[in-house]
């Protein structure tokens, strides 16, 4: 079977899914599947249709730089604080190789 012909068929066995009144296990047993098989077609069908559904995190790096008019918090440390939905905070404070801001009143 050509990989077009498998696509027609996940497709149109997704379609048959949503029409029938079974649960996940009890349709793939009728149809002679397994259920990684079933949430691994619906997974790529689904992020075919919509390249956000299959939008994948990624980390980035971040570098902090302190200037006169936004110093560091503390000497040698820089922070960052992430809002999230929800009201959630996240506040991260890292060691930086820079040496204390000159610019800053409250160092030594």
């Amino acid at each position: 079977m050509t990989r077009v012909e498998t696509v027609k068929l996940w497709t149109e066995r997704l379609q048959r899914f949503e029409q029938a009144q079974m649960t996940v296990a009890e349709f793939c047993t009728a149809e002679g599947v397994s259920q990684p098989s079933f949430y691994n077609w619906k997974r790529k069908l689904r992020s075919a249709r919509d390249p956000k559904a299959s939008a994948v995190a990624k980390f980035v790096p971040v570098s902090f730089q302190a200037t006169p008019d936004r110093p560091t918090p503390a000497a040698n440390h820089a922070s960052a604080t992430i809002e999230l939905p929800g009201g959630v905070r996240i506040r991260v404070e890292v060691p930086t190789d820079s040496p204390p801001n000159p610019l800053r009143k409250d160092q030594p």
